[in-house]
């Protein structure tokens, strides 16, 4: 490790390098990694009042056509927050999206929570998944899993309680050979003066080769 900082002469390592790390033991395979494709500096879009009763995107990523392989591991974090309440029960819907299509609300559901009434705006939604693309090409696979933790000030009981999505045995079908879309969405019941926001959304991909 102190060898580090002289065979880079001081210089800091890019993101976008693979490396092949030796892990330490007896094996000599190495292990491939990746690094941060995505990591938003700023609050996403806000989303709210008019037009609220029609899933929305907060946030999105776009992921290069034929970037993925068989074995590539996508893991998404991503937090939001509900930035104004007009009172009385406004129901929110969060969803983690991910597909070929530029309208995010047709590509597939990864993560979706019961619409749970927002009270105040201390209300937030924490998202981790992960998905590994079984098979790379036209007709790929993956699969997915992660958390969601949606509050309600009101029911914090059940409204903070994680929610597990698991996209079940049967792969998914998704096109590698054409840019895909990673999207955090969100569904007003109402119209009223509500919103709600990412506050954070990070992506890291990772291939099992280079």
């Amino acid at each position: 490790m102190s060898q580090i900082p002289q065979l880079m002469s001081g210089r800091a390592l890019e993101h976008g390098i693979a490396m092949a790390v030796d892990h330490g033991g007896t094996n000599s395979a190495k292990m491939y990694v990746g690094g941060q494709a995505n990591a938003d500096v700023a609050a996403g879009t806000s989303f709210g009042g008019a037009g609220a009763t029609t899933e929305g995107e907060m946030s999105e990523y776009t992921i290069p056509a034929n970037s993925l392989v068989a074995g590539s591991t996508i893991r998404v974090r991503f937090c939001t927050s509900t930035t104004a309440i007009a009172g009385g029960t406004d129901n929110l819907t969060l969803n983690l999206r991910f597909g070929s299509n530029t309208t995010a609300s047709s590509n597939q559901s990864l993560g979706i929570n019961t619409a749970t009434d927002q009270d105040a705006t201390t209300d937030y939604c924490i998202g981790d998944f992960i998905i590994q693309i079984r098979t790379a090409g036209s007709s790929g696979t993956y699969i997915a899993w992660g958390t969601m933790t949606v509050s309600d000030t009101s029911a914090a009981a059940s409204g903070n309680a994680p929610l597990t999505k698991f996209s079940g045995a049967t792969a998914i079908a998704i096109d590698t050979t054409v840019a895909n879309y990673l999207s955090v969405t969100g569904l007003w019941g109402n119209t009223d003066a509500n919103a709600a926001t990412t506050q954070g959304f990070v992506v890291d991909i990772v291939n099992p080769s280079t």
